[in-house]
C-alpha cells in the first residue's frame, strides 16, 4: 500500500496519542510474549492479549459486551424451550388419555347399539363391565344422567 502523506506535526500527534494510551508499550509486551511462547494460533493469542489488557484497564470491549448479550439471550431462549417441552409433554399425556377415553366410548357405543339401544332419546346405561376402573356411569357418560333415573341432567336424582 501507498505510504500515507506525512504532514508537519502529524507524526508528533500520532506519537503523543500512542504514548497517552500506552499503545506502543502494550503491543510491544504482547508481541514479545507471542514470540516467546510461539503459540500455534498467533491471531487468537494476540486477541486474547488485547482482551486481557482491556480487562486490566477496566474496559469491557464491544466483543465482550456482545458475548454477554448473546449469553443472556441464549439462557432466556433455553428457559423458554424448556417450558415448551414441558407443555408438549403435558399435552401429549392429555392426548393419550383422550384417545383412551374415545376408544372405550366407541366400544361402549358399539356394544349399546348391538344390544338394540342407542335409538331412543336418552343414553343407554352401560353395563358395569364396560365402565373403566375409576369411572362411574355418570362420569363415563360425560356428566349426562344415564339409565332410568329421574331428573335427567347433571346433578339430577335417580342414581
Amino acid at each position: 500500500p501507498a505510504c500515507p502523506r506525512r504532514e508537519p506535526g502529524a507524526m508528533a500527534a500520532t506519537e503523543a496519542y500512542l504514548e497517552k494510551h500506552g499503545v506502543t508499550k502494550m503491543l510491544d509486551a504482547i508481541v514479545n510474549e507471542l514470540v516467546s511462547e510461539k503459540p500455534a494460533d498467533p491471531i487468537s493469542f494476540l486477541i486474547n492479549g488485547l482482551l486481557k489488557e482491556a480487562g486490566k484497564r477496566g474496559q469491557e470491549p464491544a466483543l465482550l459486551q456482545r458475548l454477554v448479550e448473546l449469553k443472556k439471550t441464549l439462557l432466556s431462549e433455553q428457559a423458554e424451550a424448556s417450558k415448551t417441552l414441558d407443555e408438549k409433554a403435558k399435552l401429549s399425556a392429555e392426548v393419550d388419555k383422550l384417545a383412551y377415553r374415545i376408544k372405550h366410548l366407541c366400544k361402549a357405543l358399539d356394544t349399546a347399539e348391538a344390544n338394540g339401544g342407542g335409538g331412543g332419546g336418552g343414553a343407554a346405561a352401560p353395563s358395569v363391565g364396560q365402565i373403566p376402573v375409576g369411572h362411574t356411569a355418570f362420569s363415563w357418560a360425560g356428566g349426562v344422567q344415564v339409565g332410568g333415573g329421574g331428573g335427567g341432567g347433571a346433578g339430577g336424582g335417580g342414581g
